[in-house]
């Protein structure tokens, strides 16, 4: 019987790294970012009920996500910061542009008296 060889495949710098963890503290625990899953959850809100103040809360809470990214502390399963931020910019412009792409309705030229 013939088979085929098998090559190693692993990376041959692989016995010059070192595993490295984070340790196990509470300041190194995994971070669930609470503003994150609530600024997705309210622009779609926003987006869906047609609310402007649930979609700006949505892109503040998005920015305030932003900024209190911890990268090193996020589970590999979070949403990333970014998207969130797209989420609630996406919500801010479904909110506006209706408003700004529509002509107003009802205005009219203003008669003159004749004199």
């Amino acid at each position: 019987m013939v088979s085929a060889p098998v090559y190693d495949k692993s990376d041959p710098r692989s016995d010059k790294v070192f595993p490295y963890h984070l340790p196990l503290t509470p300041e190194w625990s995994e971070y669930k970012d609470p503003y994150g899953q609530t600024a997705m959850t309210a622009a779609g809100a926003g987006m869906f009920v047609k609310q402007p103040i649930i979609v700006w809360g949505a892109f503040i809470l998005a920015v305030i996500s932003l900024v209190n990214s911890q990268p090193l502390r996020q589970s590999k399963d979070s949403t990333s910061p970014l998207l969130t931020l797209g989420m609630g910019f996406a919500g801010v412009l479904a909110n506006i542009m209706p408003k700004m792409m529509l002509a107003p309705q009802g205005q009219t030229d203003v008669p003159t008296p004749s004199p």
